[in-house]
């Protein structure tokens, strides 16, 4: 029945999910268009000198337009991503809908993890969508650059390989990232992408589980759930930051005191199991008040 159940709810979000994907592609284009190769944006900015006042004042609105296009697509995506699934949840749990809902031959968790799981998928298509757009925009930017002037010989010597240039660049930033900072990088990369995939899973529960609350109330019950979605992930970052702070400031004196020592990456890692936990309560919470305190009133 969970498959039934996730079937109906991709069929009710992949319009809004495909045409917010195909949006930041279309941006994303555009961007890249502006700003590659010589000829382009950013060698026309570099070399402003030889413009008129005209064209130097239209280059540079083009490039900030650009920049703001760009700025409103990534908020568009992922905070219209996120409001369009907490209304879809809401309409479809806690309103008239909702009845219907809960009328099913399902269980409670069934018809949750139904949600939390699709919602989830199509969080993490836009958060994917948003990293391969940066890194086609910041490809399309160094290529732009390291084709002007003097920053041209840079990419001659990698026989104008713009990729084999960035993966020595991020290398070399990863090399001085982790003797700075003490960062087992394999195990910090690891754990960033562990927190790529399951960060819109913890996002979906966070905001679902709010919403659930936020139902309880007698009058305002949306309004009540997004002041809860918004307290929770302030006490989340508060949490996070705190313990993170904390741990890393125990590695200097710990260590110091030549005791047990907390490594940067552990302090990360506590970090993660924060956010896992904080997600894990609201999944209990949301299965109590569904089977014991739901309100459709």
């Amino acid at each position: 029945m969970l498959g039934k159940l996730m079937k109906y709810e991709w069929k009710n979000i992949w319009k809004a999910g495909t045409l917010m994907l195909l949006g930041m592609l279309v941006v994303t284009v555009i961007g890249c268009v502006v700003l590659r190769m010589p000829g382009g944006l950013v060698t026309e900015i570099a070399d402003g000198n030889n413009m008129n006042a005209t064209q130097s004042w239209f280059v540079l609105s083009s490039f900030v337009a650009t920049l703001i296009l760009y700025v409103i697509m990534l908020l568009a995506s992922t905070w219209g991503m996120l409001i369009f699934l907490g209304i879809r949840f809401y309409r479809s749990m806690y309103t008239d809908e909702g009845y219907l809902s809960h009328t099913l031959p399902v269980t409670a968790n069934q018809l949750f993890l139904s949600k939390v799981l699709v919602s989830g998928v199509w969080y993490l298509f836009i958060t994917i969508g948003i990293g391969i757009s940066v890194v086609a925009l910041i490809v399309s930017l160094m290529t732009g650059l390291l084709n002007i002037g003097e920053l041209s010989s840079v990419l001659t010597q990698y026989n104008g390989n713009i990729w084999e240039f960035l993966a020595d660049a991020f290398y070399e930033l990863g090399r001085t990232y982790e003797e700075e900072m003490g960062i087992n990088l394999s195990h910090y990369v690891i754990t960033l992408l562990l927190t790529y995939v399951a960060g819109p899973f913890i996002t979906m529960v966070t905001l679902f589980g709010a919403l659930t609350i936020g139902q309880l109330s007698s009058k305002h019950k949306g309004l009540m759930g997004i002041l809860a979605y918004a307290g929770l992930t302030i006490l989340s970052s508060i949490i996070g930051s705190t313990v993170q702070s904390a741990f890393m400031f125990g590695t200097n004196v710990m260590s110091s005191s030549g005791g047990f020592s907390v490594t940067t990456n552990m302090a990360y890692d506590i970090n993660v199991i924060t956010s896992l936990l904080i997600a894990a309560i609201m999944y209990g919470v949301s299965y109590y008040i569904m089977n014991r305190k739901l309100n459709l009133d």
